[in-house]
């Protein structure tokens, strides 16, 4: 299992934390961060990082937004597993049982994991071309749009002040189209406007909040819409170019196609191996699944109740 580098890891972490300070026999070099009795050493770090899924980890590890979050958080569970031991919680024997679950479930998780990696691979690229060969007919790219688009945001005003205000845009762009540009200038509260200028290229279905997408792909190129409502806010939105979609070639989908592949072959295994596993005998009584529940429960079982009940 491939881990990020240690030396890059740290260097993004001394941004936000202040690591421990080895001491002269160098005892705590494997403290990653420290918060009150809270304690992340580096092999925790390591073992978190670890269930990232790999095709996300770099991508983590690499932002310090979502590497703050994962340390913030593992100090978060330090802390409360210090004030647990501190008031001999750690003791109790459901809790004792608790953790020895938790564990059982790393371990067959990690395991599973382990499994499928070991498993020989396929020919991705083969199985993907003749996948493809076989539905080429269908392969066709998503149809796009270049868009672009006035917020009247209602988070900061009434929601009538902010369709009153839309409806005015609208009224303006209707006596002169021309004025689009000068008008996201002037009105826009999309944060990204100062850097786009209310435009979106290349946008697919799904890239942008229902109604907005709707309304967007209705329309005729030049054609400006009326106020459309979403969570935001308003939009008065302009359609400025319409691409259908095209016939791929394999080259131009293979990444994907193969990454499919891997991933179904990889399902495929995991899914062969649980079976194999379920599908042997359970052994278990009744009684051992009623003496259970009772106590759990406290009391006899419905099914077992209604049984004596109809017995009298």
């Amino acid at each position: 299992m491939n881990l990020f580098p240690k030396v890059l890891l740290l260097t993004l972490v001394l941004a936000s934390f202040a690591c421990q300070a080895a001491d002269d026999s160098g005892s705590d070099l494997d403290v990653l961060a420290t918060r009150g009795k809270g304690v992340v050493t580096q092999d925790e770090f390591a073992a978190r990082a670890d269930k990232i899924p790999a095709d996300a980890r770099v991508a983590t590890l690499r932002n310090q937004n979502r590497l703050r979050d994962v340390i913030n958080s593992l100090l978060l569970r330090a802390q409360l597993a210090a004030d647990a031991k501190d008031a001999g919680f750690d003791k109790e024997k459901i809790v004792i049982d608790r953790m020895q679950l938790a564990a059982e479930n790393e371990l067959a998780e990690a395991w599973l994991e382990h499994y499928v990696d070991m498993q020989p691979e396929a020919d991705y690229e083969k199985l993907a071309r003749e996948n493809f060969l076989l539905t080429q007919d269908s392969a066709y790219s998503s149809p796009k749009i270049n868009v672009s688009h006035i917020l009247v945001s209602s988070k900061e005003r009434p929601d009538e002040n902010a369709r009153a205000l839309a409806d005015d845009i609208h009224k303006q762009l209707l006596t002169n189209p021309e004025l689009f540009s000068e008008l996201v200038t002037k009105y826009s509260e999309d944060p990204s406007a100062a850097s786009n200028h209310g435009s979106f290229e290349g946008v697919k279905k799904g890239d942008m909040v229902k109604d907005f997408e709707d309304t967007a792909f209705a329309l005729k190129p030049g054609e400006i819409s009326t106020p459309v409502k979403t969570q935001y806010g308003y939009h008065i939105i302009r359609l400025d170019a319409y691409f259908p979609p095209e016939k791929q070639q394999f080259e131009d989908v293979k990444i994907q196609l193969v990454e499919k592949e891997r991933k179904k072959h990889d399902d495929r295994i995991k899914r062969d191996y649980l079976d194999t596993l379920t599908s042997l005998d359970a052994h278990m009584t009744e009684e051992q699944l009623e003496e259970m529940i009772s106590r759990l429960i406290g009391e006899k079982p419905v099914d077992q109740a209604v049984k004596e009940e109809d017995s009298e």
